[in-house]
């Protein structure tokens, strides 16, 4: 007897009114007939449903089997010391040589860094998240075509953006062959169910030829986090970057720190969907970089598959970047490993 596929009731019944839909898009990216649409990051259906099923398959809040991911993913179950951070065959530090990319960067410049050789040696696109025009700090998915578009949108947003509506964008609006997609751990949970497995779109995964994940412990609700930095004084408007670092959230204007915070103070502006995520390296990606464990200035960068290493070694063979083994010690590896096992152990508590 087969087992009806479940659909977009379903969804809304079992993710969005619960409030762990993470507002990827990748139910709207994988929806035959364009019937699903996001709504100030909420999922709408706009159309008929066909009871296709793909959008509550391709859903990372709809059930996610990790040991089956990473067989799928990565054809092996993780080893005993990949636990907390997913499969990996190799950790370095890493940081940009290029100065355009150093000046607009976050920590070591290492997406950006990548991201370019990536497009200069054959990618026709990159989806990175860039900022809407006119509005204040509005993360939006951006489709980047050269090394100028990519630095642009360098810099962490730490709200949330559809960056799966934006892989849509690349392949069926754009008409790209071959794209890298940045994104959190639940966005490329995300992108791993729509191109792997039984319900994977088949425009998609073909396109796909790397899948950079960043690390994150928790994103922030747009809406109550800008009205909050207000609340504190602070000119969002003219706020130029954001960084989290020791503890603490800093609002950064032309270089200069015009706020600083600990993270305490804004934790009831967490997204609740975030409470339920155990993921911190962005398990399922090619390569996942975080500024956590290395030296202020550059990135730890964890390759993953064997397309993420070529990646990263093709950006180093030209000289945008430099590349040193990460430190095994308390402030290299151990914090690293620390923060990972953290958010599972906290998640875990969760679901108690």
């Amino acid at each position: 007897m087969s087992v009806r596929s479940k659909v977009f009731g379903h969804l809304m019944t079992e993710v969005i009114r619960k409030g762990t839909c993470v507002g990827c898009g990748s139910c709207a990216a994988v929806c035959p007939i364009e019937s699903i649409e996001l709504e100030a990051g909420t999922p709408k259906l706009v159309g008929i449903c066909i009871a296709c099923g793909m959008c509550y398959a391709s859903c990372p809040s709809a059930g996610f089997d990790e040991g089956e991911m990473d067989k799928l993913v990565f054809g092996r179950p993780r080893a005993d010391d990949e636990v907390d951070i997913g499969v990996k065959k190799v950790i370095y530090a890493v940081r940009a040589k290029d100065a355009a990319i150093l000046e607009l960067c976050q920590d070591g410049g290492a997406v950006s860094a990548i991201l370019s050789q990536f497009l200069n040696e054959g990618g026709d696109g990159a989806v990175v998240t860039g900022l809407e025009k006119n509005e204040i700090w509005v993360p939006k998915p951006v489709v980047a075509s050269n090394k100028k578009e990519v630095v642009e949108c360098a810099g962490t947003k730490y709200t949330p953006s559809p960056t799966m509506v934006g892989v849509s964008s690349a392949v069926n609006e754009h008409a790209k062959k071959r794209i890298a997609v940045v994104g959190t751990p639940c966005q490329i949970r995300g992108l791993s169910k729509v191109t792997v497995g039984q319900f994977a779109e088949g425009k998609i995964k073909e396109a796909l030829s790397l899948k950079v994940g960043l690390f994150c412990m928790e994103t922030y609700n747009h809406a109550s986090f800008m009205g909050f930095l207000r609340s504190e004084g602070v000119d969002v408007s003219k706020v130029d970057k954001f960084q989290i670092k020791s503890g603490k959230l800093f609002a950064l204007q032309e270089g200069r720190v015009v706020y600083e915070a600990k993270l305490s103070k804004v934790k009831e502006y967490v997204r609740p969907c975030c409470q339920g995520c155990e993921d911190f390296a962005s398990e399922y990606a090619d390569i996942s970089v975080g500024n956590i464990g290395t030296p202020d200035g550059w990135s730890t960068v964890i390759v993953r598959t064997q397309r993420g290493e070529d990646a990263l070694m093709a950006a180093e063979k030209v000289g945008l970047v430099e590349i040193k083994p990460v430190e095994e010690g308390k402030a290299g590896m151990g914090f690293i490993l620390r923060l990972a096992g953290l958010k599972k152990k906290k998640t875990e508590k969760e679901a108690e």
